[in-house]
């Protein structure tokens, strides 16, 4: 009997270091999984769509459920509020699921052992915000509930999103899905394009910068020549 026990736990052992181990994660540092790109969608108005549509290296497509405007997703800009989480608009470029049902699906070809992007969601009660990785043929790997395992808070805030993925042992991850709520997802911390032109105030600091360098050479060019 105590050998049996002995082979039975050694199996299961076995069979737990096979399996791919997975784990939620909730910041962007060391991450190395793929970006959202959605350049070619800052054209100030959504693209409403059910797919499929490419999104960087993915195709994005929206499962055909009852939603508000009856046209899927929105891809791009446009004012969209989230009740207390805040609202979004202005140089905000992201994906957003236009009602509280179904999945968006962001598929790609290249495997990651990490993904995710930056969401919020409408905390409502009822909803459930999920995200899910999926392997190459679409099916949930591993999928985790936002408003119950990472909660996303940002009271009466303006283009805020928060990190939220999913990394594995092994490199599987082909896509994406979210949805059971209004959720938003997009590239950045706060759904600007990376790489965009610097605001009045960061150009104000470079000029700055800049001006300051230039004082610094000046400095030492003089005392070069004493």
């Amino acid at each position: 009997m105590r050998i049996r026990t002995m082979l039975a736990a050694a199996a299961a052992l076995a069979l737990s270091a096979g399996a791919s181990q997975a784990a939620l994660i909730t910041t962007d540092v060391g991450y190395t999984g793929p970006d959202l790109d959605l350049s070619g969608y800052d054209n100030g108005s959504y693209n409403f769509t059910y797919g499929p549509v490419t999104v960087g290296e993915f195709t994005f497509t929206r499962s055909n459920t009852t939603n508000n405007s009856g046209q899927g997703a929105v891809v791009g800009q446009g004012g969209y509020g989230l009740l207390a989480n805040g609202s979004f608009g202005g140089d905000a470029v992201y994906i957003g699921l236009d009602g509280p049902g179904g999945f968006g699906f962001l598929l790609g070809d290249i495997a990651y052992s990490q993904m995710g992007f930056f969401f919020n969601y409408a905390p409502s009660s009822g909803d459930d915000p999920t995200i899910a990785a999926l392997d190459i043929n679409g099916n949930v790997l591993e999928a985790y509930n936002l408003a119950t395992d990472a909660p996303i808070s940002t009271p009466g805030g303006f283009n805020e999103f928060r990190f939220r993925g999913i990394t594995r042992d092994t490199a599987d991850i082909y896509g994406f899905r979210f949805g059971g709520s209004y959720l938003l997802a997009t590239g950045t911390a706060t759904g600007e394009l990376p790489g965009g032109i610097p605001e009045p105030g960061t150009w104000a600091l470079m000029i700055l910068g800049f001006g300051s360098a230039g004082a610094m050479l000046r400095r030492r060019r003089i005392s070069f020549a004493a």
